[in-house]
């Protein structure tokens, strides 16, 4: 087999907009191109407008570098790592949620998710260069078996820099804006390990604090397996007379998610497990203050002069939640320093140059 040294062949199982990982790896094929790499995509399933961009299978084996973004088992990939016939296999790692978030909700998604992990290990023997999301990933590789000095952390492409350009949906907008209660907001999938009953339990204690002057809003999708843990959570909502208060409006477009940051007086997330959190770099890019559990990836991403809170006491972000409801200066002082966070750590040019500097320290490795 001829091995193409130069090209670099990029693969996930699959490739659809508006996705982390997607997005990801989206950035980086257009700066691989733009620096003028011959670059391909593989992924096993894909939207339609991506077919153009996707190379056979033949040809990823003889590229010269893979990166393989791993962040659920992937039989295929891991086939095709295992026939690569280049010198450099590097393995772009966002992290698999433990599968005890999913014990008694859904059984295949528990099942995917520890084999997922599982295929971590047989990954860190295959791979001989790891792009970590975060210190927190690349701890865990390590772990695995890693090596230390074959370790990167990069952060992940996102978002933030088109959400900061786009004219937000005015529509959206101004029905956030026409009631005047302030919005405690979460992006993100409706899935246990990002605490969606943690976020209600919350809603429940401000509302005894304060009364019904606020709304907690959720934008973000379901998971039909998942549908005892919605059922909880709604029952939950019903006993405690939350559905005025809590709202899912489900998944948004770019303009409509950049109205509801728009809208929202702070970002609030209870997430147990994170690899890096996406939304809190866009949160922050948009001058929305952070509250935060402190767990996993979490700490990390949010940066210095967030709220963050070691223990999940309801009660406690709650009282955080009003105090800074109460306190605009409070808010923009927070504001502040996450826009610096961004800026500083997650701008494009910061996250293009820290993955250059990455791949150029492969090839010479």
């Amino acid at each position: 087999m001829v091995v193409e040294n130069s090209s670099v062949a990029i693969l996930l199982p699959s490739l659809s907009s508006g996705d982390a990982i997607g997005n990801d790896v989206l950035e980086e094929f257009k700066l691989l191109r733009k620096k003028g790499i011959d670059v391909y995509l593989y992924a096993e399933h894909y939207e339609p407008q991506f077919a153009p961009l996707m190379a056979s299978v033949d040809r990823v084996k003889r590229a010269g570098v893979i990166i393989y973004h791993h962040g659920i088992e992937w039989l295929t990939g891991e086939k095709i790592l295992n026939q690569h016939a280049g010198s450099y296999r590097i393995l772009r790692y966002h992290n698999v949620t433990p599968p005890q978030f999913f014990a008694g909700y859904s059984a295949e998604l528990e099942k995917l998710v520890k084999r997922g992990r599982e295929q971590t290990r047989r990954l860190t023997k295959l791979c001989t260069h790891f792009f970590a999301d975060s210190q927190y990933n690349c701890k865990e590789l390590i772990n695995e078996g890693a090596p230390l000095d074959k370790c990167w952390v990069v952060a992940p492409f996102h978002q933030a820099d088109e959400l900061l350009s786009l004219q937000a949906d005015i529509r959206t907008l101004e029905s956030l804006l026409a009631d005047s209660r302030p919005i405690i907001l979460f992006v993100g999938r409706q899935v246990p390990n990002k605490g969606l009953h943690h976020f209600v339990r919350v809603a429940r204690s401000l509302l005894d604090l304060c009364g019904a002057k606020f709304r907690f809003i959720w934008v973000g999708n379901r998971d039909p397996r998942l549908a005892k843990y919605y059922r909880e959570v709604e029952s939950y909502l019903a006993v405690n007379r939350l559905f005025d208060l809590v709202i899912f409006p489900g998944k948004a477009s770019q303009t409509e998610l950049k109205a509801f940051y728009l809208a929202a007086s702070v970002f609030l997330t209870l997430s147990e497990h994170e690899g890096f959190c996406v939304p809190i770099v866009e949160a922050q890019a948009l001058g929305v203050p952070v509250v935060a559990l402190g767990r996993a990836a979490v700490p990390e991403t949010a940066g210095e002069n967030q709220l963050v809170f070691e223990e999940l006491d309801y009660e406690r972000f709650a009282a955080a939640v009003a105090v800074l409801l109460a306190n605009p200066d409070y808010r923009l002082h927070l504001a502040s320093h996450g826009r610096n966070n961004y800026h500083r750590r997650f701008a494009r040019q910061v996250l293009e140059a820290a993955f250059l500097g990455a791949l150029g320290g492969v090839y010479s490795s």
